[in-house]
């Protein structure tokens, strides 16, 4: 019985686990989180706009790709963990703090570069590119949602 318990434990566990690990639950693509390509969504930028985004946008990916390393290998130790028999409480413990603390230093670097590109662009500059955020993010939910119909006739089938 308590082998048995341990076990349903360990897959609800494995399974959350997994579904936020990279390619899992909601996040779409591999690798750090990259920062918007301002250039693309806002026209008349000047040339010193320009080199200033870049400049944003570079940090931002070098911040972020090594909180990312950091954060698939302590994902990769937990999933190892996971799959281990017996209580692995005292190592996992410390490894899923860090994986939470290591997703909050990436989302507070988001939000900074954030931040940093909307002091680079104009009152009207900063109006399209937040208009064509708010879209790019829609279409985005739009395509999640789809592809969840998709895939749900085909679940529907496999349980029949």
């Amino acid at each position: 019985m308590k082998k048995t318990f341990i076990f349903i434990i360990s897959i609800l566990t494995i399974t959350t686990l997994m579904a936020q690990a990279p390619g899992g639950g909601h996040r779409h693509r591999q690798g750090p989180p990259e920062p918007p390509k301002v250039e693309e969504m806002v026209s008349n930028l000047s040339a010193i706009q320009k080199k200033r985004l870049e400049g944003i946008s570079e940090n931002c990916k070098k911040q972020t790709a090594k909180l990312q390393k950091e954060l698939d290998e302590i994902r990769s130790q937990i999933r190892n963990l996971m799959m281990q028999d017996g209580d692995q409480s005292d190592k996992l413990f410390p490894l899923i703090d860090r994986e939470s603390s290591l997703q909050a230093q990436i989302a507070k670097e988001m939000y900074r570069t954030r931040v940093q590109i909307d002091q680079v662009l104009t009152e009207e500059q900063l109006t399209e590119f937040r208009a064509r955020c708010k879209a790019d993010r829609q279409k985005h939910h739009q395509d999640i949602n789809r592809k969840k119909q998709d895939i749900s006739p085909a679940k529907k089938a496999k349980r029949q």
